[in-house]
């Protein structure tokens, strides 16, 4: 999330190649076998094209051999941004997503690149590049309706920090999106980039804020109602009362869970199956 220097299963897609964000470098997209199965679970390293961009390198995890082949869920998986951290990339929900196809759970993890791959420059460019990344995040989000055999009406979104952030504004865009879970998001796009990139002189920072209306994720959130589950940690040094305060009252039908203890990445068990628990019950998933 900022410019400062899970459990793995027996179940788990062993990774090859070096882990993106270390030594506080840049996201490296890790190498992998383009499909390997591993106790009922595929996973494949698939390219998403975007029109006008690059193609995306996403991880498509589905059962091997589902039980219900043509009535299965699908989750967006969208991961978070720090640097110097291992899972600061695609890989963040890997596990989560390899677990979850042995209940019947098609996942998409999508490699995002702004701002991993870009730093905010302060002015109306960086709604663009938000505004393209979430394009990218769309069509990752049509790859997974498109996946054989998912059912559109059991379906969601999951992100953390920047990726929650992308989450919630792909809710307020695709109609589609019911259910999310948002993972220690920020209220607002100029915040944190202002913050831990540009640092902008006091008299900016309302015209740089103004950048972005109708992007900010808690302008948008209110959408989705009970549709919503909000993660925050009691310790996040990034994300504070205020910002849960005002993630309250713009979403006050949703579910919101603080944990004592947990820092900004969230990584606890209890975090994981809270999380897990809550979209089992959404989405009707198997045992």
């Amino acid at each position: 999330m900022r410019r400062l220097p899970a459990l793995l299963s027996t179940a788990l897609l062993l990774v090859t190649g070096a882990l993106a964000g270390a030594g506080g470098a840049r996201a490296e997209v890790p190498a992998g076998p383009a499909s390997t199965r591993r106790d009922a679970v595929l996973v494949r390293d698939i390219e998403i094209p975007v029109p006008g961009q690059p193609a995306v390198r996403a991880y498509l995890v589905r059962p091997a051999h589902p039980g219900r082949p043509d009535r299965l869920a699908g989750v967006l998986a969208l991961h978070w941004f720090e640097p110097g951290r291992a899972n600061q990339d695609r890989t963040e929900f890997l596990a989560e997503a390899t677990a979850l196809a042995g209940r019947g759970v098609v996942s998409v993890l999508p490699q995002l690149s702004f701002p991993w791959a870009a730093d905010p420059v302060g002015d109306a460019r960086d709604r663009a590049a938000v505004s393209a990344q979430l394009d990218a995040v769309g069509q990752a989000w049509r790859r997974l309706l498109a996946e054989p055999g998912v059912d559109p009406a059991r379906t969601a979104v999951v992100g953390h920090d920047y990726g929650a952030m992308y989450a919630a504004d792909l809710a307020a865009r695709e109609p589609g999106v019911r259910t999310a879970v948002l993972l220690a998001p920020d209220a607002t796009w100029a915040n944190w980039f202002d913050l831990y990139w540009l640092q902008l002189p006091a008299g900016e920072r309302a015209a740089y804020r103004a950048v972005f209306a109708g992007l900010d994720p808690v302008d948008v959130v209110g959408r989705l109602g009970a549709g919503a589950y909000l993660q925050f940690a009691a310790e996040d040094r990034f994300v504070g009362p205020a910002t849960r305060a005002a993630f309250a009252a713009a979403a006050p039908e949703a579910r919101v869970s603080l944990y004592p203890g947990e820092e900004h990445d969230l990584g606890g068990t209890r975090v994981r199956d809270d999380r897990v628990a809550w979209l089992a019950d959404r989405l009707a998933l198997a045992g």
